[in-house]
């Protein structure tokens, strides 16, 4: 890490868990979100979602999305970003629900720096957010291109 906290492509560790959360889903929030966005019946009506054997008014999958993109927004690799390269086996195992606390782990499971531009490297991450149960409501592998510290390590590289 940088002596300012920040991480970049040249400090993540294979392995090593960061953290996020806890995020209460509003009713409100979700509610309007579902109108919004994905209109379905179970985002929307208590009724119908029972009906389709949930315990109540479910979230979109696109809002899961949001409230994990709100936790990568405050990891201290944010500055390092370049961009995201993909998302793989992008999975909702259980729903999630109002008054839900979703809460988020990444951990990192490989990085490469990169051949053609040695000022950046991909890395990926494996992404996990669970409710308060630690039940998994979202999961995918994404990765991203990240900048490296330095110009210096960028010259380190090319020796």
């Amino acid at each position: 890490m940088s002596a300012f906290g920040e991480i970049f492509f040249d400090d993540f560790v294979v392995g090593r868990p960061y953290t996020f959360g806890p995020y209460r889903v509003a009713r409100q929030e979700l509610l309007e979100f579902n109108q919004r966005w994905d209109p379905l019946p179970i985002h929307l009506d208590e009724a119908a979602a029972r009906a389709q054997g949930h315990r109540g008014i479910t979230a979109s999958g696109q809002y899961t999305l949001c409230i994990k993109q709100l936790f990568l927004n405050q990891a201290p690799w944010c500055a390092a970003v370049i961009g995201a390269l993909g998302f793989d086996e992008v999975r909702f195992p259980h729903p999630v629900y109002i008054d839900d606390d979703l809460s988020g782990t990444v951990v990192c499971t490989n990085t490469r720096a990169s051949r053609s531009k040695p000022d950046r490297g991909i890395v990926t991450l494996s992404v996990c957010l669970y409710n308060q149960d630690e039940v998994t409501v979202l999961s995918y592998i994404d990765t991203v291109m990240f900048s490296r510290r330095t110009k210096m390590t960028v010259e380190n590289v090319k020796q």
